[in-house]
């Protein structure tokens, strides 16, 4: 078979690739986060669905035919990954970000992700401590099930059988993207309408306020024709935030298989375990672990801040200079208070790394890497996450409004 183990330098161009297409693909912007979380614009969920049908097709097609991958599901200890899920979810629903979209968010000079990353750190460091004592043990290891994928055990599955299984769940994937609509309250789909020549003036109206709030608080419009494409203007075409973020999901789905065939899957929330024990726990028994197992996943997160700044200054001009902007759907709900949404970025972020590390991976490695993959553990922690952030979603924003129009009229009214 055809094995490759690349170096650990080449995680940082996998980075760079992942931070510029994250980016354009808007997952910087806690509110397509919050968004999502919120379901009224599902557009972010489906791209995990194209991502991860798109990715298990190539992977496993490749590895039928030869190629060697460096295969890597998360442990299916069901207790840990459920509580880290839940965890995981309500931390993003409150946050607007994720363990790698909070490095985007650096990169793109958003303000409040600078309390999203220590918050984060002091989440990875609960779980170093607590992974020490008897109940950190148990969670991590009752109701494993072990390195499972849909076809079984991932070191005993025939790649014929894998390939068979990745283009049936292909098939399903793509059919609930081609009826799944996108906005809330929306009559089209996110595939079925791609070309959007169809589309009508409720979602019309949803594309100018999703350009809005991409846009919020950034750099002027690009002079250049060529960047121009992917100024605001554009933006507010029918259908090319659906097409430009459906290119972006395929652009991930192959980096991630390119992880695997290179060295190792790609993920993100590892780094803060590594500089926790690196910094402030060097002794504890979690810390030793990250230090013996770590790979390139530093170098890659660092990719990603860096790749997230060239998209965001060069290409999108969504670079903000850490302006206070503050997400639509919060401020509507709380005001715009800096406090208020720092605190809630640092608590968010807590709970998002605490139950990551939990889990054993966040929405990298467990959600796309994993999902790529097929990995029974990486349905088991989306699914409790996706469950978990829709209701806290539900009881924190309420009936708030999320257009940012709602905003410049009512920004200095008391919170609903």
């Amino acid at each position: 078979m055809l094995s490759v183990t690349a170096p650990l330098w080449v995680g940082l161009l996998i980075g760079i690739g992942f931070g510029i297409v994250a980016s354009l693909w808007g997952i910087g912007n806690p509110e397509t986060i919050i968004r999502a979380a919120r379901l009224v614009d599902r557009l972010l969920l489906g791209c995990f669905l194209l991502v991860t049908a798109v990715g298990a097709v190539v992977l496993y097609g490749l590895y039928a035919l030869g190629v060697s991958m460096h295969f890597s599901p998360k442990p299916t200890y069901l207790y840990g990954v459920v509580a880290g899920g839940i965890l995981f979810g309500i931390g993003i629903a409150v946050s607007g970000y994720l363990p790698g979209t909070a490095l985007v968010a650096l990169g793109e000079g958003r303000r409040d992700s600078l309390a999203a990353i220590p918050g984060g750190l002091l989440g990875a460091a609960a779980w170093t401590a607590l992974y020490s004592t008897p109940f950190g043990h148990w969670l991590v290891s009752a109701g494993n099930l072990g390195d499972l994928v849909a076809g079984g055990n991932i070191h005993q599955v025939a790649p014929g059988r894998m390939l068979a299984i990745a283009a049936v769940y292909a098939v399903l994937a793509l059919s609930v993207l081609y009826f799944l609509p996108r906005y809330r309250g929306s009559k089209h789909c996110c595939l079925r309408d791609i070309g959007g020549t169809s589309l009508d003036d409720h979602d019309r109206e949803m594309a100018r306020d999703t350009a809005e709030y991409l846009y919020e608080g950034a750099l002027p419009a690009p002079r250049h024709a060529l960047l121009r494409r992917l100024s605001r203007d554009r933006v507010t075409e029918p259908g090319f935030l659906m097409r430009t973020t459906a290119i972006a999901a395929v652009l991930v789905a192959m980096l991630a298989v390119l992880s695997l065939f290179l060295r190792q899957q790609f993920g993100q929330s590892t780094t803060y375990s590594w500089l926790v024990g690196q910094l402030f726990m060097p002794n504890f028994a979690y810390s030793r672990e990250v230090a013996a197992t770590i790979g390139w996943e530093p170098l890659s997160d660092l990719g990603v801040l860096i790749g997230a700044f060239l998209s965001a200054y060069f290409l999108s001009r969504r670079f903000t200079a850490f302006r206070p902007v503050t997400p639509p759907s919060w401020r509507n709900r709380f005001g715009p208070t800096p406090g208020k949404r720092a605190a809630a970025v640092f608590g968010g972020s807590f709970l998002t790394l605490f139950g990551a590390r939990m889990a054993g991976g966040c929405t990298s490695g467990h959600t796309l890497s994993g999902g790529v993959q097929l990995s029974v553990s990486a349905w088991v922690f989306t699914a409790s996450l996706v469950v978990a952030m829709v209701i806290t979603a539900h009881y924190v924003y309420r009936d708030a409004r999320w257009q940012v129009a709602a905003v410049a009229r009512t920004s200095e009214s008391a919170p609903r």
